[in-house]
This record gives C-alpha cells, sequence and structure tokens, in this order.
C-alpha cells in the first residue's frame, strides 16, 4: 500500500454514548452469574480505561484516544452498575418529593 488509511472510530460523542450504553446492558446480561458491587463496578471500569489508554497506547491518539478509553471505563463501570441495580432489586422511592430545594 502506497497510501495511509484513515479509520475514524466514531462521528460524534454521541455515537460513543449510545454504543457504550447499548453494550453495556447487553454485557450486563452476561454478568447474570456474577456477584457484583459498586467497588467491583469502579475497578473493572478503571482497569478498563487504564487497559485502553496506557496499555493499547490510547494516549497516541489525543483527545480521540482519552474520548475511547473513558467511553471503556463508563461502559465497563455502567455494565457492572445495571448488573448491581438487578440483584439490588431498586425502587422509585417512597416518600414524598422534594420541593423548593433548588431555587432557579
Amino acid at each position: 500500500m502506497q497510501n495511509a488509511i484513515w479509520q475514524f472510530p466514531f462521528r460524534n460523542l454521541q455515537e460513543v454514548i449510545n454504543k457504550m450504553n447499548r453494550y453495556s446492558t447487553l454485557g450486563a446480561r452476561k454478568l447474570a452469574n456474577k456477584r457484583v458491587s459498586m467497588v467491583s463496578a469502579l475497578g473493572h471500569g478503571a482497569w478498563s480505561f487504564i487497559k485502553h489508554y496506557i496499555f493499547k497506547l490510547g494516549f497516541i491518539g489525543g483527545w480521540a484516544g482519552f474520548v475511547i478509553a473513558f467511553g471503556n471505563f463508563e461502559g465497563t463501570l455502567y455494565r457492572y452498575a445495571k448488573r448491581y441495580e438487578e440483584t439490588q432489586d431498586w425502587r422509585p422511592p417512597t416518600g414524598e418529593p422534594v420541593r423548593g430545594a433548588i431555587k432557579t
């Protein structure tokens, strides 16, 4: 090959966010037999960022490399958090909503 090949991993930030949300939902299903916590969610997310940004040389890509590594952090964190949510059977609060706490 005589010409360089340009690869654009995403068109815009919205595409990264949609992909992270979709993949984290699918990934949470794969964790069905695992016991998770929010601490493990944070730990797995942090490891994913370090792996993509440092070991896979994401820092060479500048801002795009950082966004991709951070997207992997978020996707992994949300995957474990979604699984944790399923195990905790979270529900909306039963009390009255707080009114007037924030003045605009």
